[in-house]
């Protein structure tokens, strides 16, 4: 598949397509790239291929068009994160900045990372965090993980009193556990952003190592997952080896067994494999060549977020929401029975909080 050459080309896994690409091909490539959010990854690559294989000059220009986008949306999040970060220490706040702009450092250039939301750690506890943004934006959404908190008009920030989520009570309970034994390494973990903008603290790769497995293995059950956050654990997975810290990687699939994820850690370490050729000393669990190429056909199949999925069907109402995903979730379920099960549960429980709480 000539995509995930490209791809194994911009992270450097391979230094030529095995084929020159047609015009009409190379439209293609950079539509999924779009549809894959890795836009900028993949424009890493073609100044790296051989002359014979580079695109067209317009389909070029194109990508070109879309990689300064992606650049001035890098500007605009690097300066919003130190700003948010920066209200919220003021206001008595110790907070991490999650994923985004903290796993863009890690790429070789990370203004050509897709941006998105600022996700922000709270420590201070759920009440009180919720109770600081409620009093500036009452009617937002509140949820016992997150929330919104709409202080910047281009840019969305959510609010986390947890950086994950699991639907199992007792896996959730390990998770959260996990978080609190690590809170003050991780808001202590202060790093510059690009550019000048300032610091924020992000969380250390001994606990981005599970976190964002967690944040991968959620968005299963939500919308779906994209390349982007595999670009990420795969940046993530090298800067183990380039620090020579991959002594954390038997740490991780310790916490991974705690959690009941080793059947999904196995696909997603074939996953890696197959796009990525991943590197064998980086693996966290043995790859499981069956599970990974599900895995890998609802990645490709969904598209970033789950956004190009055909199967999620428009939102008519939050009992359609609700009864659309729990439909979703029934082909994973002899897969990964433990979340498809209590995920339902976990949502009538968060409903009927919100209702007495009096949130929205």
């Amino acid at each position: 598949m000539l995509f995930l050459e490209l791809l194994r080309v911009a992270v450097e896994r391979q230094t030529c397509l095995s084929r020159i690409p047609s015009e009409r091909e190379w439209r293609e490539l950079l539509k999924e790239s779009a549809r894959q959010a890795v836009v900028g990854v993949t424009y890493r690559a073609l100044n790296m291929l051989p002359a014979e294989q580079r695109p067209p000059r317009q389909v070029l220009i194109d990508w070109q068009a879309s990689v300064q986008k992606i650049i001035c949306d890098n500007k605009r999040l690097n300066h919003d994160s130190v700003w948010v970060s920066e209200r919220f220490l003021k206001a008595g706040f110790r907070n991490a900045i999650l994923k985004g702009q903290g796993n863009a450092l890690l790429y070789p250039d990370p203004m050509l990372r897709t941006g998105g939301d600022i996700d922000v750690w709270l420590d201070g506890g759920r009440e009180k965090i919720i109770g600081y943004v409620t009093h500036f934006f009452p009617k937002t959404k509140v949820q016992w993980q997150e929330m919104e908190f709409p202080v910047r008009k281009n840019t969305c920030i959510e609010v986390h009193t947890i950086p994950a989520l699991m639907f199992h009570p007792a896996d959730r309970r390990r998770m959260e556990a996990y978080f609190d034994q690590h809170r003050d390494e991780i808001f202590g973990n202060e790093t510059e952003l690009p550019g000048e903008e300032g610091k924020v603290r992000i969380p250390t790769l001994r606990v981005n190592l599970t976190f964002q497995l967690i944040h991968i293995y959620r968005h299963i059950f939500n919308e779906g997952i994209g390349l982007r956050q595999l670009v990420d654990y795969y940046y993530l997975l090298q800067h183990c080896l380039e620090t020579s810290q991959t002594d954390l990687l038997p740490e991780t699939a310790l916490m991974v067994q705690r959690l009941h994820m080793t059947r999904f850690v196995r696909a997603l370490m074939w996953v890696m494999q197959e796009v990525f050729h991943l590197q064998d000393e980086l693996l966290i669990l043995p790859p499981d060549e069956k599970e990974g190429s599900f895995l890998l056909r609802e990645i490709l199949l969904a598209g970033n977020f789950g956004h190009y999925d055909s199967r999620n069907r428009h939102k008519t109402s939050k009992w359609g929401n609700f009864w659309q995903q729990t439909s979703r979730n029934m082909r994973f379920l002899t897969r990964y029975p433990r979340e498809v099960i209590w995920n339902p549960w976990y949502r009538l429980t968060q409903f009927i909080w919100r209702k007495c709480k009096g949130y929205r």
